[in-house]
């Protein structure tokens, strides 16, 4: 990189740095007091709460991680326009090119940083997390329920024991109502916390399941030698894959285990997620390139910063919202993987153009007018606030 290019990097490169951080705490924050009514129960998890919160950072980077790339990238490039060291650089006879090499750069930089994080990284960081999960809830069952009390163990969920002895509970009374369809009451005669085949499994025996539907309040018994439920979610282990898709190693989802009962089941969920672990690494691109699309021209200090920024998340939050669309619908029909891979390419390619063919996105005549109805609205607002009222008051 020559001298120019070195300087446009740092700079953007600490803007992005610092959205980074802020987004991650901000979503961290949010996730983890989402999460802190584990501890209600647990005396062990509030020791360990810390760590299962530091188990979502990875997957929340990664997702935060585009965003970052291209505020960060826009600021930097609006902070050389503020400067008017964007205008000295073109009228010196700078290329664009001294502009899209660094920011390109920082985005080729998150690419790789997201592909390490789809393929090493958060898988690991989910299966700690759902297991940390189950060692808290673990505990919560054989040590700090008291026998005859009726415990709150999450939101909706309800238990009661007889006795503990060890990781053997006498008398277990469930009330599960987290479905907004349907409530379910639980009944054993004995469940045990067991290990099997490297799986942490709440077993129930004896027992019933009292299920009333909430649309006409019909009510279905059922008799069961054995029940199992995910410790991770307090849930039967039926109702979902054991070992999430999202915590499977890459190389165990492109050659799945036919005899796997969540393949079985579930082809689609291995496609889905190898198509959004495959495409997460295009995002941070396809941002970097929409930044220097829609803020790398030379503008005057009188044509403000705020449409290229606005321009920009827009644009971003748009393609983004399109490629969660896409990942859901790939569900219902694999063969539209095609289209997660098509819409971060097709949106590379079109900022491409828009940079090869110099077109100035934000100071296009459109766009100067919705900023300037957006500027009208807002000195309107202004007039009916509480200065305007003084002020007439005053007239009067």
């Amino acid at each position: 990189m020559s001298l120019l290019e070195r300087y446009i990097f740092r700079r953007a490169f600490g803007f992005a740095v610092g959205s980074l951080g802020s987004l991650v705490v901000i979503v961290w924050v949010v996730q983890a007091l989402q999460r802190v009514d584990i501890v209600r129960t647990s005396m062990s998890a509030a020791g360990n709460i810390f760590w299962i919160a530091l188990m979502l950072l990875p997957d929340l980077a990664a997702g935060v991680l585009p965003f970052a790339v291209l505020i960060g990238s826009i600021q930097a490039l609006n902070a050389l326009n503020a400067d008017s060291e964007r205008a000295v650089m073109s009228a010196a006879g700078a290329s664009g090119r001294v502009v899209l090499k660094p920011i390109l750069a920082i985005g080729l930089l998150a690419a790789v940083l997201s592909l390490f994080n789809s393929h090493v990284l958060g898988p690991a960081a989910q299966r700690s997390f759902h297991d940390g999960l189950r060692s808290i809830n673990a505990d919560a069952l054989t040590l700090f329920l008291q026998p005859g009390r009726f415990e709150e163990v999450q939101n909706g969920l309800v238990m009661s024991v007889s006795a503990v002895h060890g990781s053997t509970i006498e008398g277990l009374f469930l009330s599960d109502s987290r479905d907004p369809s349907a409530d379910l009451t639980y009944f054993a005669k004995e469940a045990r916390l067991v290990d099997e085949d490297a799986q942490s499994l709440l077993l129930l025996y004896d027992g019933q399941l009292h299920r009333r539907t909430n649309d006409d309040g019909a009510i279905s018994i059922i008799q069961f030698q054995t029940y199992a439920f995910d410790l991770a979610t307090l849930k039967p282990k039926n109702d979902g894959d054991w070992i999430r898709t999202s915590e499977r190693p890459t190389l165990e989802l492109l050659n799945p285990d036919p005899n796997d009962e969540s393949y079985q089941k579930k082809p689609e969920n291995f496609t889905r997620e190898l198509a959004q672990r495959f495409s997460d690494w295009l995002y941070p691109i396809a941002f970097a390139l929409w930044a220097v699309a829609v803020a790398a021209h030379p503008r005057t200090n009188r044509q403000g910063p705020g449409p290229a920024m606005l321009l920009g998340i827009s644009g971003a939050l748009f393609l983004k919202a399109l490629g969660f669309v896409v990942l859901s619908l790939i569900e219902r029909d694999a063969r539209l993987q095609v289209l997660a891979y098509a819409l971060p390419l097709l949106s590379i390619s079109a900022s491409l153009a828009l940079i090869r063919f110099d077109v100035p996105v934000s100071q296009l005549p459109v766009i100067d007018r919705i900023s300037d109805g957006m500027a009208a609205i807002t000195r309107a607002i202004g007039r009916l606030g509480p200065q305007a009222e003084a002020g007439g008051g005053r007239r009067r």
